[in-house]
């Protein structure tokens, strides 16, 4: 048998199994009889054909997210894919950290009730529930976590979990400890950093595509049924620069089609290298996209918001003319004339920030751009921009 068929065999032993324990009701399931060729087993085990009404009485969960608008998904596995040092790991922490808190993220996307509330209830701060951090990519990981939880108030009480290392890759013993975990911490959220450190090798002359859509997929039956979400670091790949953001990911297609959403971390390219701003960007199957952007603070090792939705990715042309302008408010002669651009660009500049809703129209041909949190007073602006003109 090749390995192609050794796993097919193992899916018709884990499908008999299910269906022996079915008609069992309860009873010790029994060891298929292998005696028979896989090709006729597989066509006993002939799928189910659900009716409309079959489907409407699956108890299936319904799709939710774990925090009210920043779109990751409660349950399912999800990616967050960024070029290296790109702030993925610290993403991930301050997403754990605020499920395990009940503290809004970036002090702005409150953490969703689980079970939600009842309708006309007033909101109240989420209890915190437990995490758990898999860090198997970074040798001095421990070491950063540390740091960050230094930074936290209350931080000890925290039901958050550190994993520095697992002795497996992706197979059936990581999703056998995955769900144990799972049951005994109570788990409503996983980060494991990273897929490439988890992924074991890959024999040659395999199918890539099949392998990747198969550790992804068991990954992601594993969060449905035990209703813990799942997220999987990964990194960008060099070769996809000329793709879409969303289709960013090192691997295959497979790496994303198999999951329920990517986050994408990146530097701005009109930044310069030391800038500690990072555009965050989601893509899922039951949600709107989302935009923002983060900062990164020194002080307490995490992010905070500067700005969300249409105009996140304008942020570089945000900042230029927030510094050339003493004032929030200008006319098109104003721009020209502070940014030595032309008039043709200064149009194009109002009109793109304008339809991104960066921009408001104000009498007498002036314009007011959205304020930026934490870079310029809300009076007039001072700091200067690295963009270059």
């Amino acid at each position: 048998m090749n390995s192609q068929q050794c796993r097919d065999a193992e899916r018709i032993d884990q499908a008999e199994r299910l269906l022996a324990g079915e008609e069992s009701n309860g009873a010790p399931m029994p060891t298929p009889d292998h005696t028979e060729p896989a090709g006729q087993r597989v066509r006993l085990l002939a799928p189910r054909v659900l009716t409309a009404a079959d489907v409407l009485k699956l108890d299936i969960p319904a799709p939710d997210m774990l925090f009210e608008g920043f779109p990751v998904p409660r349950y399912g596995a999800s990616l967050i894919v960024g070029a290296p040092k790109s702030g993925k790991t610290v993403l991930a922490v301050q997403e754990a950290l605020s499920i395990a808190s009940g503290a809004p993220l970036f002090e702005n996307y409150r953490v969703k009730h689980n079970p939600p509330l009842p309708a006309n209830t007033d909101p109240r701060p989420a209890k915190g529930v437990p995490v758990m951090l898999v860090e198997q990519d970074d040798p001095s990981g421990a070491a950063t976590v540390q740091a960050i939880l230094k930074r936290l108030k209350g931080a000890k009480d925290l039901p958050f979990h550190l994993v520095e290392r697992v002795p497996f890759t992706f197979g059936p013993a990581l999703l056998e400890w995955l769900e144990k975990q799972i049951a005994a911490l109570k788990l409503q959220l996983i980060i494991l950093d990273s897929y490439t450190a988890l992924r074991g090798s890959r024999a040659q002359g395999g199918d890539i595509v099949k392998a990747e859509q198969n550790d992804l997929t068991l990954l992601d039956e594993v969060s449905k049924r035990r209703l813990c979400g799942i997220q999987i670091i990964h990194h960008a790949s060099k070769g996809s620069a000329a793709l879409g953001w969303d289709s960013n990911a090192a691997g295959s297609f497979a790496m994303t089609a198999a999951t329920e959403a990517q986050i994408h971390v990146s530097r701005f390219r009109d930044l310069n290298g030391a800038a500690p701003e990072r555009l965050v960007r989601i893509r899922g199957r039951h949600a709107e996209d989302a935009e923002m952007v983060l900062r990164f603070q020194k002080e307490t090792l995490d992010y905070a918001l500067v700005i969300d939705g249409a105009a996140a990715e304008l942020y570089p042309l945000l900042l230029e003319i927030h510094s050339a302008l003493e004032f929030g408010t200008f006319t098109p002669k104003q721009l020209l004339e502070a940014t030595g651009v032309s008039r043709a660009t200064a149009n194009r500049h109002i009109a793109r920030l304008h339809r991104a809703g960066a921009l408001t129209k104000l009498d007498h041909g002036r314009y007011e751009l959205m304020k930026l949190k934490g870079v310029f007073p809300e009076a007039h602006c001072t700091q200067k921009s690295q963009v270059a003109q």
